[in-house]
């Protein structure tokens, strides 16, 4: 939009608010110890990075906002699209990293996918999802291609569903 000036109106930062961050940083743990135990990965192979991790989430409001910049402001952002485009900036970072000893585990390559998916179902879908279904976009995150939007329609679907 421009303004009366000639310039462009500046999009507003609206879309991850000082509340999800701070959620975020307070439960990413917390999964990323769940996603260690579903494939049966001992704690002691991994480490994580806060500073990744504070990347991913100012890298996931940019890409918000360039996808509100796109759409109609006045029908937003579905929090769907929001949990697409935090689970897969938390999937892409170097968020987790696997000491030698985790390499002998078949699956340690979708344990910070898997984290990343709990935790955003957890802050932005309230309807149950089918584990097979939450496991299935956790290897579409690291090993297919999926990007910010369609893993936002992954969660729309179960948002939908709930509503």
């Amino acid at each position: 939009m421009i303004g009366g000036t000639g310039s462009v109106d500046p999009i507003p930062a609206i879309a991850i608010s000082d509340d999800i961050r701070e959620q975020i940083y307070a439960e990413y743990v917390g999964f990323l110890i769940k996603a260690c135990k579903v494939f049966g990965l001992p704690l002691s192979c991994v480490e994580y990075s806060n500073r990744e991790l504070a990347l991913a989430i100012d890298e996931a409001e940019i890409d918000l906002q360039a996808m509100l910049a796109r759409r109609s402001r006045t029908r937003g952002i579905t929090a769907g699209k929001i949990a697409g485009v935090l689970a897969f900036r938390l999937s892409r970072f170097k968020i987790v990293h696997f000491k030698e000893e985790a390499w002998a585990n078949s699956h340690f390559h979708l344990v910070q996918e898997l984290a990343a998916t709990l935790l955003v179902r957890k802050l932005f879908v309230p309807s149950k999802m089918p584990v097979v279904n939450i496991l299935e976009l956790s290897y579409q995150l690291s090993r297919r291609h999926a990007n910010q939007e369609t893993a936002g329609l992954f969660f729309d679907a179960f948002v939908a569903e709930a509503g």
